[in-house]
């Protein structure tokens, strides 16, 4: 049998979401999620607080500890982790520390342009060029998000799946990427079984089956990303923090490569 999977959610212990572990949990069991990855920014916190209420009360929906990891290259969703990785690694270190504790690695919303200047000092999306110039990196990348329903991107998915065939060839997923559940259960990765293992397994075996069953409309996307949710909490020095040590560790890296 085949059974559904959201492998990037986030709660209130991301900067930019309202959502409660608790709430997740039972958003999920609604929907008819049976995997459910918790991948809070930088904080494994909230899919430990999911996973321990749906077990100590047998609800039926397995929680996976994830993170959505900041490094110098962009951001990394990990799936399975036993322990933090930190942030503001390159992208070469986080990916080493993440294969040291067998975590699998789903790259989330590709870059597949050049960076501009905003996107390089605080990069949100790994780079397909990152990829082309390092395939290194690519062997420790298990899955690629061919979409991701809250991206204001039009083309994305196309383009996903075009850089997917040709070159990544990885598992492919689709997410609901939620910071609000009303963008919760509309994407969800397919895959044959129940468990989180089976889930795993599907990844490796490149198995799974990406799937939206509605369009993200315009009000959708302001809801999950606009100022009514994310400006206020933006501002909050918890966010200016991470934004300057993702552009400072990003300058300091550049700076150790020109002058060795």
């Amino acid at each position: 049998m085949q059974s559904k999977a959201d492998l990037h959610f986030h709660t209130w212990h991301s900067v930019d979401s309202f959502t409660s572990p608790k709430s997740a949990v039972h958003a999920a069991i609604k929907k008819g999620i049976k995997v459910l990855a918790i991948t809070d920014h930088d904080s494994i916190d909230g899919a430990i607080s999911a996973k321990k209420y749906a077990e100590e009360n047998k609800l039926p929906v397995e929680i996976i500890i994830g993170d959505e990891i900041i490094c110098n290259g962009g951001h990394i969703v990990a799936l399975f982790l036993k322990e933090k990785v930190p942030s503001f690694m390159s992208l070469e270190e986080t990916l080493t520390a993440l294969k040291k504790q067998d975590a699998l690695v789903i790259i989330p919303h590709m870059l597949f342009e050049e960076d501009v200047l905003g996107e390089y000092a605080y990069r949100y999306r790994v780079s397909y060029f990152d990829l082309v110039r390092h395939p290194e990196y690519l062997e420790m990348i298990d899955g690629v998000e061919i979409q991701n329903y809250s991206l204001i991107e039009p083309d994305f998915t196309k383009k996903a799946n075009f850089i997917n065939e040709e070159f990544t060839k990885k598992a492919r997923i689709s997410s609901s990427d939620a910071h609000v559940l009303m963008n919760f259960g509309y994407s969800y990765t397919l895959f044959e079984g129940e468990t989180a293992e089976d889930l795993r397994k599907a990844i490796k075996s490149r198995t799974t089956i990406p799937v939206v069953t509605k369009p993200s409309s315009l009000l959708n996307q302001v809801a999950n990303w606009g100022p009514f949710v994310k400006f206020p909490i933006h501002l909050s020095v918890k966010f200016l923090y991470r934004t300057g040590m993702s552009i400072f560790s990003t300058a300091k890296e550049m700076l150790v490569k020109l002058f060795n």
